[in-house]
């Protein structure tokens, strides 16, 4: 009789795997309100034998889940706005509070970037050429490290006309001196730092990304 029931546990086990895919599918089907509580778009995108896509979008990121016939899952994220893949992860299917949990890590992302903050920060100087040098490879150190920062550079002419669109202002050494006009000039609008002219001088971008954050947590 144990042997009967092992053989008949081994069965049952292998049906059911047959069907994960359908299962974690539907699964996923089931959960629109939830969805569009999130404001969170969906659709199917495919459906045959040898796959299934499903799509999560919001204003900033795209997902895509695909479900293969084998039990292969492939989840996705991209950001909209430059096309680049922030969210990976493929696996095989061995139970279905695995699908559970992975589908969740993938949908907390995409809330995630949808709900985070992107800040806008100019980096100013005379002309805008000195800080223009810094901004891409600034931009570079904050891809890396997942931070959501729209860095751009200024020149005082063109602070003086669009500093209203950004966050805060950062000015270099070269024009440290005018912090107060500015000041002024803003009517305290938006806050207003001075780079470190050390950090700036040695092109220490890391510093000035890590100096840029403490004064948002502050």
């Amino acid at each position: 009789y144990m042997i009967k029931e092992v053989g008949e546990k081994i069965m049952f086990d292998e049906f059911y795997r047959t069907i994960y895919n359908q299962l974690f599918f539907k699964w996923i089907l089931c959960h629109d309100k939830q969805y569009q509580q999130d404001h969170i778009q969906y659709h199917v995108e495919t459906e045959n034998e040898k796959l299934k896509v499903i799509c999560l979008s919001t204003t900033k990121v795209k997902g895509k889940i695909t479900i293969w016939y084998n039990n292969i899952v492939e989840e996705e994220i991209l950001r909209i706005k430059d096309e680049k893949l922030v969210f990976y992860l493929h696996f095989t299917i061995t139970d279905l509070a695995q699908c559970y949990h992975l589908f969740h890590k993938f949908y907390q992302t995409i809330i995630q970037y949808t709900q985070q903050k992107e800040w806008k920060i100019a980096l100013c100087c005379t002309g805008g050429l000195s800080t223009s040098v810094f901004i891409e490879e600034m931009q570079q150190v904050c891809e890396l490290e997942n931070l959501h920062f729209q860095l751009v550079s200024l020149s005082l002419d063109q602070l003086y006309q669009n500093y209203q669109n950004y966050d805060a202002l950062y000015l270099a050494p070269q024009i440290a001196h005018m912090e107060p006009e500015i000041l002024a000039y803003t009517q305290h609008q938006i806050p207003v730092y001075c780079i470190d002219a050390t950090l700036f001088a040695t092109k220490n971008y890391r510093g000035i990304i890590q100096t840029i954050q403490k004064n948002i947590q502050a």
